[in-house]
């Protein structure tokens, strides 16, 4: 008999089944099922038929990446992809060390801090210990008269330093010798090869991440993530690197790390004694630790390995570079890479990248360092350089009106205005604040309505603010790029103290469009001028251009002395014109460079751009509105 109903795999419906078959056999057409031994009987068959059901289908989920939850599982697949889940981070710091009233007794020129050197410091209760990254050496020089010996820019990592050793047997020869320390940062890991117990000289092995070339003598070792979750450390079979040999022994040394704990750590101590009794210690702050960061998550692995794999372990389309970064450092929020070609000017030869960081974490220059020289320089090719460009925020504010009918809620409307406020907040953490992520008017709102059925319309005023750090008292060119078609006389600026014709007043930045920029359009430019924030006069009425067509404001050499209030930059803003309620970060240029405002606008692909939320609280008598502001109006009825 053919088996039927084969998707009905709980137990009841199994148990059902069972009982339906055999209800229908002539031998068993007079058993009461319910009452019968052979009761006991169907419900074994049923509980081993489920058992069974359930272990097929989490064998087979766990066999595809996309559905597969063990983490060992994950990381198996993402092996085959020839993705190695990241380990745990050590948070760095990079300080300067100084090392003065050398003891008389210490002659040689030079001196070598080690890495085995611990530094202390204290955060959260807790006590971390900072180690030198490598050995640093500097010979004894003067400064100011004083001679000593002055470290600059030792960078330290933060863990325990760890030493395993391990023989090898005729079983081991390729490894694998495990990290027994869940917390391992690999990027960290030296290894070392003694010929054996009797025989203490070594030989350094070097990681590898690919066997492009590799060779059969090459002195190579490969990080690999065991099924416990932990990191193991392979050798060459003596085709693809050198296999080992019976009795050698291995020696791993590497940090075992705290990860995001010890992030922001600013104050170190140094040890009591570096060369002896007498010396003078000090020491600088040159970026504070960062970088530090947990194993990777399944989650991430689950993302990260199909484009990793996608790469083919090289730097070529822009893809590669996001692909790779993001693999790289887990600080990294969101990644845009465009080629020289496409900047404004075109620079041939170079690719260019921006970084932004996770919420409360920071990109140092240590990090693009690193990535530079451990993850791009060498996958891409000789002719191309690499180059990272900060990146730059738009800020939105929004006036948010809501019309509600008070007798479809429980809620109040102070209830109700929190409640659009944290769905403001949601929006644009989820879906933007992050590279080439754009603002869409209808997709707000329509959040925004279904949030309570007593919403009947909602109303969005869209402002939009840069915000720039001023270089004081120096004489600069600022420019402003909003991206975006701009309504005339709508610029506005904080209060600021700027030098004008040798003497300073009180102004802020307001706009005035040429003659030819007219409704509905109002296509075309426009002058930048200041005014004296007491009395409006008018101080400078050239103090720049706009192309409302653009979005572009230049400021043409600006003196600024201070900014007024608690504000430490100049913030500017504008409104965008009426038929731009959707706020890109696409790119307009004029396709002609000439003062002719007949040139098309045409819109280039985004590049280091970001849209976020403008939180800022009113401070009226410096000239801020509040960034962000609701207002709900109950519907007015007959009843």
């Amino acid at each position: 008999m053919a088996v039927r109903k084969l998707t009905e795999l709980e137990f009841d419906q199994i148990k059902n089944n069972l009982k339906t078959f055999l209800s229908d056999q002539s031998q068993y057409s007079d058993y009461d099922f319910e009452a019968s031994g052979l009761s006991v009987l169907i419900d074994l068959l049923a509980y081993n038929t489920q058992y069974n059901a359930f272990l097929a289908h989490m064998v087979g989920n766990e066999a595809f990446l996309d559905s597969a939850v063990k983490r060992n599982s994950v990381a198996s697949i993402a092996k085959t992809m020839g993705y190695t889940a990241r380990s745990a981070r050590a948070s760095a710091a990079v300080v300067n060390l100084t090392i003065t009233n050398i003891p008389a007794s210490y002659t040689n020129g030079s001196f070598t801090l080690t890495k085995e050197k611990a530094f202390t410091s204290s955060s959260g209760g807790r006590t971390f210990k900072f180690y030198p990254d490598k050995d640093y050496t500097v010979t004894k020089t003067t400064v100011s008269g004083v001679d000593g010996f002055y470290f600059t820019n030792v960078r330290m990592v933060e863990g325990i330093r760890v030493d395993n050793s391990e023989i090898v047997d005729v079983n081991t020869l390729s490894g694998p010798v495990l990290m027994a320390n869940p917390d391992v940062d690999t990027t960290t890991l030296t290894v070392s090869v003694q010929e054996s117990i009797a025989d203490t000289s070594s030989t350094t092995f070097t990681f590898s991440d690919n066997i492009l070339d590799v060779k059969s003598t090459s002195n190579v070792f490969f990080v690999e993530e065991s099924l416990n979750g932990q990191y193991e450390v392979r050798f060459g079979d003596g085709v693809v690197g050198k296999k080992l040999s019976s009795g050698n022994i291995v020696r791993l040394n590497y940090i075992a790390a705290s990860g995001p704990a010890a992030n922001g750590i600013k104050s170190f101590t140094p040890p009591s004694v570096f060369i002896g009794s007498g010396e003078s210690i000090s020491l600088s702050l040159v970026s504070e630790s960062s970088g530090g960061s947990s194993q990777e998550s399944v989650d991430s692995i689950r993302f990260n390995a199909p484009r990793f794999n996608a790469t083919k372990n090289r730097a070529v389309t822009t893809n590669d570079y996001r692909a790779l970064i993001l693999s790289a450092n887990p600080n990294v929020k969101s990644v845009a890479v465009w080629g020289g070609e496409d900047n404004t000017p075109p620079i041939y030869g170079k690719v260019f990248i921006s970084l932004q960081a996770r919420p409360g974490l920071v990109i140092t220059q240590d990090d693009k360092d690193t990535l530079l020289r451990e993850t791009i320089v060498p996958r891409q090719p000789v002719s191309i350089t690499a180059e990272f460009v900060d990146p730059e925020f738009t800020y939105i504010g929004l006036n948010v009106g809501v019309l509600y009918d008070s007798k479809n809620t429980t809620f109040t409307e102070g209830a109700l205005q929190s409640e659009v406020n944290a769905e403001l907040t949601n929006y644009f953490d989820t879906q933007l604040n992050s590279l080439d992520k754009n603002f869409y008017y209808s997709v707000l709102s329509s959040r925004i309505v279904n949030l309570s059925k007593s919403f009947i319309a909602v109303n969005l005023e869209i402002s939009l603010q840069k915000r720039v750090v001023p270089t004081i008292n120096s004489i600069v060119r600022y420019e402003l790029p909003f991206n975006n078609k701009i309504q005339p006389y709508s610029v506005s600026s904080v209060y600021f103290n700027a030098l004008i014709n040798r003497a300073t007043y009180s102004v802020y930045i307001t706009d005035v469009p040429d003659e030819g920029v007219i409704a509905p359009a109002y296509s075309g430019k426009g002058v930048i001028q200041l005014k004296t924030s007491d009395k409006n006069v008018i101080v400078d009425a050239n103090a720049g251009t706009i192309d409302y067509d653009t979005g572009l404001i230049v400021l043409n050499s600006l003196q600024i002395s201070s900014i007024q209030g608690s504000t430490t930059t100049l913030n500017v803003s504008c409104q965008p014109h009426e038929s731009s309620k959707d706020i890109k970060t696409d790119i307009l240029q004029r396709t002609s460079d000439t003062s002719e405002t007949g040139a098309a606008v045409i819109a280039k692909p985004s590049k280091n751009y970001i849209l976020a939320q403008n939180t800022s609280t009113a401070d009226i008598p410096n000239n801020v509105r509040a960034g962000t502001k609701v207002s709900l109006t109950a519907r007015v009825s007959d009843s």
